[in-house]
């Protein structure tokens, strides 16, 4: 017997940037157990993320930006993150190219599909797509910085072993951006280039 999940009741709690529901669903085990879920879920928007690199130079590129949910969080008052943003009913690799050209103003022509994950399956529907993107000084098109009214990004660019290091010193702790430095370490990114 096969895990059987049945949807019971979904309240919607709020729906501004993010719908946020109550919802409660019947799970029967495939031991026969059941059990009721009662949880609140955010029901985010799928996403794609890239972790721009340069090999030849063994850099990546990063933005800095102020997340009103980390700064509630532990008083943060910048992120280091790797590119990224919400599909707005495109494909991950459209939605990423995009957003690769207004965060850093790189155009991303070269991308590597490295995994796809989800960042907080307890409580979000959202799934991310992450990309490895080469990018070079030609590939440098426009200023980046952002286009929302709510955004004010700056790129960085530092080696990958720094990037590397502030994670273990707890400066780069986006869990998108840990899984992309991480998994370039792993795939030995920089040592195939």
């Amino acid at each position: 017997m096969a895990k059987i999940v049945k949807l019971l009741s979904e309240e919607e709690l709020a729906n501004g940037r993010f719908r946020l529901t109550r919802t409660e669903a019947e799970v029967v085990e495939a031991d026969g157990s059941q059990r009721l879920l009662r949880h609140e879920i955010y029901h985010y928007k799928s996403a794609a993320a890239a972790l721009l690199y340069d090999a030849r130079r063994a850099i990546v590129l990063l933005v800095r930006q102020f997340r009103l949910g980390a700064y509630i969080a532990d008083g943060a008052l910048e992120t280091l993150e790797v590119c990224a943003g919400m599909l707005d009913g495109e494909e991950p690799d459209v939605c990423i190219r995009r957003e690769v050209l207004e965060e850093a103003g790189i155009r991303a022509d070269k991308l590597e599909r490295a995994f796809d994950f989800y960042p907080s399956p307890g409580g979000s529907t959202e799934i991310i797509h992450c990309f490895f993107a080469p990018y070079g000084a030609q590939d440098r098109v426009a200023a980046g910085g952002g286009v929302d009214a709510d955004e004010h990004l700056e790129a960085i660019e530092m080696p990958f072993q720094q990037a590397l290091e502030l994670i273990e010193a707890g400066r780069i702790r986006d869990g998108k951006t840990v899984a992309l430095l991480y998994a370039a370490a792993a795939k030995r990114v920089f040592s195939t280039a």
